[in-house]
């Protein structure tokens, strides 16, 4: 038997709030891109009661693979109801002082590696566009 009704749970969302706040500087944003877009079709499975089903097993170890990083200690400020994080922290952080300066990076960025990441990602742009003025596609 199942209930479809809807519960507050506050206990939850201060946990759910917390790991977030730690995921993002320790996952990379693609995986946590990837993570995020899994997530419904996971819900979908334990709410329907497959449980014990081999994609929802297949989906678990995704997910535990993606926690081995998550680490970490999360400072939350809570207030009528909001959770607002405050401070994060974490051994496995990607966070580095060294390549968010400024100043000199010690090489982990050069700005002439942009063009070509540019011009690579505006590719699909330009043949649609090409082919626009050719009465082709949009």
């Amino acid at each position: 038997m199942k209930s479809r009704g809807v519960y507050e749970t506050p206990g939850g969302t201060i946990l759910l709030a917390a790991h977030r706040a730690i995921e993002s500087i320790t996952l990379d944003r693609e995986a946590c891109h990837l993570k995020d877009s899994l997530m419904p079709r996971y819900a979908e499975l334990i709410y329907n009661g497959f449980w014990f089903s081999p994609e929802r097993r297949m989906l678990q170890a995704l997910i535990d693979t993606s926690q081995h990083s998550v680490t970490g200690r999360v400072r939350l400020k809570l207030y009528k109801g909001n959770v607002t994080c405050i401070g994060r922290e974490s051994p496995n952080s990607l966070y580095s002082m060294k390549v968010v300066t400024f100043e000199d990076d010690q090489g982990a960025y050069d700005q002439v590696d942009a063009q070509g990441f540019i011009k690579l990602n505006a590719l699909r742009l330009r043949l649609g566009a090409m082919a626009g003025r050719r009465g082709g596609a949009l």
